[in-house]
Order: structure tokens, then sequence, then C-alpha cells
């Protein structure tokens, strides 16, 4: 567990706020000064998330309404190439650090961060690059990262899982805090704010809201492309954004799994569900926070 030192800088309205210490590896002293120093432009676009919230969803919505729909690029080249993952150094061992990949990335970049409010390169704060933060249902974040998880090197069951998940030992938790903190933040104009419920069920109004957000305008059979685009089927069917389970005992496990809005009713047990909605209210005390957890 690792508790930003430096956090004066963080524009945030919560009176007295003091971060609390957030989940990595130990792989983390190795890369923290290249985490604080990582460079910022104003250029840049970033998407930030709690894990399994809709991030990569999100990455490719933001990526081709920026870059003009342009679909022929986007098939062509990896999302994790396209929009690098800049803190992901911190959780796994990587060839190359994820840091020194995001430096050398041509601009107008692209950054994917899983990174709390406290934890955020101090450039970040004074560039205030265009930001999108996207937040997901508890219980729905909760079934999919145990999937995701299985995937790379959990061994144990669903409910050891959401007990570790509640008690804040998952990687970038604890939860509520991230997504408390983000939405806590004061006068950043540069951050858009999407739930994976209103793109689940409102497509091409959070399109609308993201075109504007960038200043960008298409037509109708246009955006008509890119809602087929986004679709489950063919994120699921699009291996530039689905890609394998890098468990050789999973062969053939996809990153997208079902990409259900309310999986987790058919996944989780009633006292699994009574368990995180008891944790939510514990950690939620404010009821207009609590309304982002719905």
């Amino acid at each position: 567990m690792v508790r930003a030192k430096l956090y004066s800088h963080v524009p945030i309205k919560i009176p007295n706020w003091t971060p609390q210490a957030h989940c990595y590896t130990t792989l983390f002293k190795q890369y923290e000064q290249e985490l604080l120093e990582a460079e910022v432009y104003p250029d840049d676009v970033w998407v930030i998330s709690y894990p399994k919230s809709g991030t990569t969803w999100t990455q490719e919505m933001v990526w081709l309404i920026c870059n003009d729909l342009n679909f022929e690029a986007a098939r062509a080249e990896s999302l994790q190439i396209r929009f690098p993952f800049l803190d992901v150094s911190l959780i796994h061992p990587t060839d190359t650090s994820s840091f020194e990949r995001a430096k050398n990335t041509p601009r107008p970049r692209f950054i994917k961060t899983h990174l709390p409010v406290s934890m955020l390169p101090k450039r970040y704060w004074e560039v205030k690059p265009k930001t999108i933060h996207i937040r997901r249902n508890p219980k729905s974040v909760a079934v999919s990262y145990f999937y995701h998880s299985q995937g790379i090197h959990y061994r144990g069951s669903m409910d050891t899982f959401l007990r570790s998940f509640v008690r804040e030992h998952q990687f970038y938790s604890p939860y509520h805090a991230h997504v408390i903190e983000y939405h806590e933040l004061q006068d950043c104009d540069n951050i858009l704010y999407l739930s994976f419920e209103e793109m689940k069920h409102y497509l091409p109004s959070v399109v609308r809201k993201v075109c504007e957000f960038f200043g960008k305008t298409y037509s109708k059979p246009e955006l008509e492309l890119l809602y087929q685009h986004l679709s489950f089927k063919s994120m699921r069917d699009n291996p530039t954004v689905n890609y394998k389970s890098r468990d050789p005992t999973k062969k053939g496990e996809q990153f997208i799994r079902k990409g259900e809005a309310e999986g987790w009713k058919k996944e989780m047990t009633p006292e699994q569900i009574q368990l995180l909605d008891e944790w939510t209210k514990e950690k939620v005390p404010n009821p207009e926070q609590r309304k982002l957890f719905e």
C-alpha cells in the first residue's frame, strides 16, 4: 500500500483531505521517480478510470473521435500502441518502462491511466490536458475485475476475490476513494465525466457529448459507422482492442468478456450482492456521493 507524499497541488474540494494509501506491487519503488517526473503536454488526451470500468471502450471511442473516425488506422494498430498505459509498470513487470514508452510516444499522445488523483504526475495539474474519466457500478467492476485477474494471475474463487476487493487489496484500490476524489476536483473543466452505464444505454448521447468536448463534428452516416464500430460484438471481434489472456491455461479467453451493464446479477449470490452494497454504504455515507455508485 502506497500513500502519496506530495499532494497539496491537487485542486480538491474535500476539506482537510489526506489521500488514502493505494494498492500496487513492490515495483512502485522502482518507478516512483519516473511517475513523479512524467511529462504532460497540452495536446495530450487522457482517459482515466479505476480498472474494469469501461476503459478500453472509452479509449477506442475517444481515439476515433479525435482522429477523424479513421477506422482503417484503428484496425491497423493495437490500442495498446495507440493509447499507451502510462503506469502499468507499477503493477506488472514490463520489458521497457511504461513511463519511458509513454514519453517516446509521438504527439499528440493518447494516455491511459488508473492512477488516483493523488498519484498523477505533478505536471498534469499544471498542464490540465483534455481528460475523460469513466466510472462503473462497483458490482460490475468487481465481477469484471475477478475474470480479468483470473486471466493473468488469480487462482482463487470469486467469493475470495470479492472479499479481497472489499478489503481494498486489489491493484489501484481503494475503489470508492478513486471515484469520489475525481468528482470532487474543482476548476477542472479539462475533465469530462462519463459512466459505463450511460455509454451502454445512451451511446449516441455520450458520443455527442464527447464530440462537443473535443470540438469535433460528424455527419449522421459517419456517426452510425462509429456506433457500429463501438458495438459489443464489433469490439469483441476486433483483435486490436480485444487481446487474448496471457495465461496459457485460459487459451482463447479474451480481454472483453460480456460488456453487460448488470451482468453481476447473474454472477453473484444474494450474499455477495449484500456484501458489496453494505461496503458501499459504509465507505460512502454521503447520499449525494453515493449516487456515483448506482
